[in-house]
């Protein structure tokens, strides 16, 4: 089980380990520090906003079984100024990756659940 969840969801991180743990399934997380993405790119060249690490990746949907996405943010707006042609170009560079996915969840071997945790920044956008 793979499981995707921010910096600024963090409250929820033990209690969802724990409830993985529980009913016997084997996660793995990637917890994604808030800011880094403007960071990247900020400081990326067009080489590494393309760059695609297809064996880490391949490997990485070939032991996921179940997906889960927190969705939650810091900063509604820390995308805000960033040419949108550097976030197109990273989306079109995981295609292939995506496509992968796609595939193995169309052939029932994979599933995925998306879970919204409110935020400060959230409310205020409220």
């Amino acid at each position: 089980m793979f499981v995707q969840i921010p910096e600024c969801a963090k409250a929820f991180y033990l209690p969802l380990q724990e409830a993985i743990l529980e009913v016997g399934a084997y996660p793995i997380f990637e917890y994604l520090a808030d800011g880094v993405t403007r960071n990247f790119y900020e400081l990326a060249t067009e080489d590494q906003i393309t760059f695609l690490p297809r064996a880490f990746l391949s490997g990485k949907v070939e032991e996921m079984t179940h997906i889960i996405s927190i969705i939650a943010e810091a900063d509604k707006y820390e995308l805000q100024g960033i040419d949108p042609n550097k976030i197109s170009k990273r989306i079109a560079s995981r295609k292939e990756y995506v496509e992968k996915r796609t595939q193995k969840e169309s052939e029932g071997k994979m599933s995925w659940t998306i879970a919204l945790f409110g935020t400060p920044a959230m409310a205020k956008e409220v």
